[in-house]
C-alpha cells in the first residue's frame, strides 16, 4: 500500500510541473532542520524533477494513466 501511495504522491508532484517543482525543492533545502517527513518529500521532489527533465512525454502519460485509474 505504501508503494501505491507513493506513486500517487509522485504523480501529483509531476503533474504540477518543473517550475513547481523547483520552486518546492528551493523551499525545502532551506529547511535547517529536516524531518523524516521533509527528506522524504525533498526525495519525491528530485525524483519528479529528474522525470521531468529526462522524459517529459512518458511523465505526462503516467499522470493521464493515473488519471484514468483514478476515476474508476
Amino acid at each position: 500500500m505504501n508503494i501505491q501511495r507513493s506513486v500517487a504522491r509522485d504523480a501529483v508532484a509531476i503533474s504540477k510541473g518543473l517550475d513547481f517543482v523547483k520552486n518546492e525543492i528551493s523551499f525545502y533545502e532551506t529547511v535547517s532542520k529536516k524531518t523524516k517527513s521533509v527528506k522524504k518529500r525533498l526525495e519525491r521532489l528530485y525524483t519528479a524533477q529528474e522525470h521531468l527533465i529526462n522524459s517529459p512525454k512518458e511523465s505526462k502519460s503516467l499522470v493521464d494513466q493515473l488519471k484514468e485509474i483514478n476515476q474508476i
